[in-house]
């Protein structure tokens, strides 16, 4: 069993797709923010996972508490595949201030222009695109070793950190 965790309008064939807005088309509709993955899934039951640019809309702690039920769920030599802002990269880029802050903060409420469908979800569920902490390779190595994952990889692509962890 695959899971997309936090798909929005990223629906995956093959995956379980999950989302916590009602806007976007999903297989399930949970607020990771609000339940827990072992709540929906037996543990060691997931054979991977994709978060994409979900766990830094979450406060440390709580980003904490829901890597936990991803390493919960995951079998052993299951795969996490992350990706958030890489702040390392933000902070020390020359770009406009402006877009810093976008990228470190998230759009919140205020419409990119990129996507009408998703503007208009951020009217609506702006609390979806709020960043809540600033996420580094070291900060990420560092939790995702003490909850337990191991064979860390990471790829920086500039304004993200790509990282995978194995069970």
């Amino acid at each position: 069993m695959k899971l997309n965790i936090g798909c929005g309008v990223d629906y995956r064939e093959g995956f379980i797709n999950i989302d916590g807005s009602s806007e976007v088309k999903t297989d399930k509709l949970i607020d990771i923010s609000n339940e827990s993955l072992t709540d929906h899934f037996e543990e060691n039951s997931v054979e991977y996972i994709m978060s994409s640019d979900i766990i830094e809309h979450h406060f440390h702690w709580e980003a904490i508490q829901i890597l936990k039920g991803f390493y919960c769920i995951l079998q052993r030599g299951g795969t996490l595949d992350i990706r958030v802002p890489n702040c390392d990269y933000i902070i020390n880029a020359h770009l406009p201030t402006e877009t810093k802050l976008t990228l470190l903060f998230g759009g919140q409420d205020i419409p990119q222009g990129v996507d009408p469908t998703m503007d208009e979800s951020r009217k609506k569920y702006p609390q979806y695109f709020c960043h809540k902490y600033g996420w580094t390779e070291d900060r990420l190595k560092h939790d995702l070793t003490l909850i337990g994952y191991n064979r860390l990889e990471f790829k920086n692509k500039n304004t993200n950190v790509l990282c995978r962890g194995i069970k």
